[in-house]
């Protein structure tokens, strides 16, 4: 125990009858009196570790003055971000140290979200679970031995993202704003690396299928990417080191486990719909009409519009997989025929880049070879056989399309949605 007989009632009666920060600081100084460790307090308040201890650090240094002298702004954005408040007069926090404070990575098996769970609820609960998904594959990423680490933690990214498009609207725009721009950072840190690993790894794949004496013939293509991804990869592992991406991680955490944070009051007229049984299926089916929009124009889409297409079919995707818990069994079925969609417009997405980066490469090709003797020089074709081959997949994955397409946009599945609704 550390309060004195005063204290201990003052701040019992602010724990009791106070609102909002005051009383929330105020539960934080009683687990603390009870003899409860720091993670003990963290979780029955939730709050982060760091959070709980810088108020605990207050309280010793101010005393009861936490309750008044932090009031003001500085004091709301713990409550309402879920960004720490900088103490006065104190040395700048140490990255690492923040890291190395966070409650994550926290096993979880399923998000958790029920019925009944708001939609800010329901959307923190599902950024929690991603966010413990990116943080378990950040360790296998740095090491760089397994690229499917990569590609999981930037699939999470992707995923936080998307759910700001689906949440967002419960939160303060200030808000989403903040956590955005660190998740974008990390995205774009991953995004190079995993745009090269999956070059590498299918000009790998197609040189395998080439005759021994054939196969020396893409080295320089590889070797390149091989540069590029390394450059990339320093890139990222920057990042990963820098304060901002700390700080991010610490103030995202922070946010995620607060309750309520950054939360927008519904009004009190007219009433609105409060728990998500009653709103997925709007937010659903507002996913697929930006899907079904595109049935006009796929006869004649050009490629950049069948990314468009891509996009908005990863978007309906995530939303089913947001409100699984809650949802029909009948939406995985919907969800295994979403993810052929994508696959189908993702490998034809990455055969049209692949395609005008061989098309740049072999643009330059005279000039790499220019400083070599003449019988070291080496001749494009395998290049040019490369590009033709990614040309070809190119070509018959968009003209196989409308197929693909009208097997999704039959009437049965949209039945089986149907179904599925709470």
């Amino acid at each position: 125990m550390f309060l004195d007989t005063a204290q201990k009632q003052a701040v019992s009666g602010i724990a009791e009858t106070g609102r909002g920060v005051a009383q929330r600081r105020a539960q934080v100084i009683l687990l603390y009196d009870e003899g409860l460790t720091t993670i003990e307090v963290a979780r029955q308040v939730g709050m982060s570790r760091r959070q709980v201890r810088y108020w605990k650090q207050q309280f010793h240094e101010h005393g009861l003055a936490i309750f008044s002298r932090w009031n003001g702004e500085a004091a709301e954005a713990v409550e309402e971000t879920g960004v720490l408040p900088e103490a006065p007069a104190q040395a700048a926090p140490n990255p690492a140290e923040e890291v190395s404070d966070l409650p994550l990575p926290v096993a979880l098996d399923h998000p958790g979200v029920t019925p009944d769970d708001s939609l800010a609820e329901a959307g923190r609960k599902v950024m929690l679970f991603q966010f413990n998904e990116m943080l378990s594959h950040e360790a296998g990423t740095r090491l760089g031995a397994d690229i499917e680490e990569l590609h999981d933690m930037r699939v999470a990214t992707r995923r936080m993202r998307a759910a700001f498009d689906v949440f967002g609207e419960a939160f303060h725009a200030k808000v989403v704003k903040t956590h955005l721009k660190g998740l974008r950072a990390t995205g774009r840190a991953l995004g190079r690396v995993r745009d090269l690993d999956v070059f590498i790894e299918k000009a790998g794949a197609y040189r395998l299928t080439l005759a021994p004496e054939a196969q020396p013939g893409l080295d320089l293509l590889l070797e390149m990417w091989g540069r590029e991804r390394d450059l990339a990869r320093a890139t990222m592992l920057e990042h990963f080191d820098s304060p901002a991406y700390a700080h991010f991680k610490r103030d995202f955490s922070a946010f995620l486990l607060a309750p309520d944070a950054g939360v927008r009051e519904l009004p009190a007229w007219p009433p609105a719909p409060s728990h998500v049984q009653d709103i997925v299926p709007v937010l659903v089916y507002t996913r697929l009409a930006a899907v079904r929009a595109f049935d006009g124009i796929l006869s004649s889409a050009s490629i950049l519009q069948l990314h468009a297409l891509r996009i908005e079919f990863k978007r309906l995707r995530y939303t089913l997989e947001y409100f699984a818990e809650i949802l029909g069994k009948e939406s995985k079925l919907v969800v295994s025929e979403i993810k052929g969609m994508q696959d189908h417009l993702g490998d034809l997405h990455d055969a049209q880049v692949a395609c005008q980066i061989l098309s740049e490469f072999l643009d330059h090709w005279e000039d790499g070879q220019a400083n070599l003797l003449l019988q070291e020089r080496q001749s494009p074709g395998p290049v040019l056989d490369y590009l033709t081959y990614r040309h070809a997949e190119r070509h018959h994955l968009l003209v196989t399309f409308p197929q693909v397409w009208a097997h999704f946009n039959r009437p049965e599945l949209r039945q089986v949605l149907a179904q599925s609704m709470p």
